[in-house]
């Protein structure tokens, strides 16, 4: 009987406290995921590529952002079958070792993967499906695969004769993720009004933003998520943001885009000396309050090297 698989993914967790009101998707790690990210790893090693490099290379390799790479080689994030057939071909290896299917059922070796559309009526869902050998006379497998017009097809056997049908040992369906090819901008402010404003303008231009509201909540974040680029706020009470700023080089990610924004040079109370060091040390750009959001969101596009 083939295995029908539908990977579970966990429902939206709202954020605590200190963090954005919205809630943000917290994506599961599936056995397969984890092992294909760990199989990416040891490729890349190798390979001779260090670990502190992988992510930017499969970023590269897969046109990936940061964030999008660090979730798939942690196994986070599922991975195509496009995708690691990729890989594969950069490294000059074999896919086939990379899912190890043949290492998860017996009855699974001589399978090989292959994209394809499970059809269930006049539904047709994209999914990755292991086939076998071509069907012998009079054998009755649950689901069978056959080729149309170039496209391998996966349906339940009804008794229809193909002109060649082959075994379906397996069959992947993985829901659509709209968020996944989105870089991830962190908003930080202590004004919510302020950084909800902003974070919704990102969202309206292509980006998955994330309100952040404080230092602390965000230094906090900083410790388990990956951000693509920063836009902080430079004054939080008596405090500044340069040592955030300083974490975020110090970050898995030491070279996201970070803008800072005040509004507080005309007033005195930012010093302008203060940020112009931090601007020359830390590579960051500076925009007053309150900002033009088209120009930042152009500024940021440019960097993050979208359209």
């Amino acid at each position: 009987m083939a295995a029908l698989r539908v990977p579970y993914r966990m429902p939206p967790a709202t954020l605590q406290e200190g963090r954005s009101s919205r809630s943000m998707t917290n994506e599961t790690n599936s056995p397969d995921s984890i092992a294909v990210a760990e199989r990416v790893r040891e490729l890349m090693s190798r390979h001779g590529i260090g670990k502190r490099q992988q992510t930017t290379e499969l970023c590269r390799i897969l046109d990936l952002s940061f964030s999008q790479g660090h979730r798939k080689l942690r196994g986070n994030s599922p991975w195509t079958l496009s995708q690691i057939k990729k890989v594969a071909e950069v490294f000059g290896e074999p896919a086939a070792q990379l899912f190890g299917a043949q290492s998860l059922d017996p009855g699974m070796v001589g399978a090989i993967a292959q994209e394809a559309l499970f059809c269930v009526g006049a539904i047709e869902l994209a999914c990755t499906a292991w086939v076998g050998a071509a069907l012998e006379p009079g054998s009755r497998p649950e689901f069978v695969a056959y080729s149309k017009l170039g496209q391998w097809r996966v349906a339940r056997h009804d008794g229809t004769l193909y002109q060649s049908a082959y075994e379906v040992h397996k069959i992947e369906i993985y829901p659509r993720r709209a968020e996944t090819d989105k870089p991830t901008i962190a908003v930080v402010d202590d004004d919510q009004a302020s950084a909800d404003n902003l974070r919704d303008y990102l969202e309206r231009s292509g980006f998955a933003a994330v309100a952040i509201y404080g230092l602390a909540a965000f230094t906090e974040q900083l410790q388990t998520q990956i951000f693509d680029g920063v836009v902080i706020d430079w004054l939080f009470g008596s405090q500044t943001s340069a040592a955030a700023i300083r974490a975020v080089r110090a970050s898995e990610n030491p070279d996201a885009p970070i803008f800072v924004l005040t509004g507080e040079l005309l007033t005195g109370k930012a010093s302008e000396s203060e940020i112009s060091q931090v601007i020359r040390n830390y590579d960051v750009a500076c925009y007053e309050k309150p900002a033009r959001m088209a120009i930042l969101v152009a500024d940021l596009s440019k960097r993050l090297n979208r359209p």
